[in-house]
């Protein structure tokens, strides 16, 4: 007999309860095909998604790397005791004193 796969779900739940946080679950879960509830206004309040306090009011930029590219940068972050993050804000601030453009705050 195969055993039961742990549900992610109550994974999460023990987490949470042991960090010593309010653990609080919906009554019944949406069903697929139906209409959904009427938001509370609790809900309707909470900001749309979680964002780091680190980023917030910050704007994510993305370039495609290739993998050598890639793989170097992340060595020099290790190298360096830092991000990839930190180094490209880094490389940025650079190419803004290279054009003459001041770095915005």
């Amino acid at each position: 007999m195969t055993a039961k796969r742990p549900s992610l779900a109550e994974s999460l739940r023990q987490a949470v309860e042991a960090e010593g946080a309010p653990v609080s679950m919906p009554a019944t879960l949406p069903i697929p095909g139906h209409r959904a509830a009427a938001v509370k206004p609790e809900q309707a309040a909470r900001p749309p998604g979680f964002y780091a306090a680190t980023r917030a009011g910050k704007k994510k930029v993305t370039a495609a790397l290739a993998p050598a590219v890639h793989k170097q940068l992340k060595s020099l972050a290790v190298a360096r005791e830092t991000t990839t993050e930190a180094l490209l804000s880094e490389a940025i601030d650079d190419l803004f004193r290279k054009y003459g453009a001041a770095t915005p705050s």
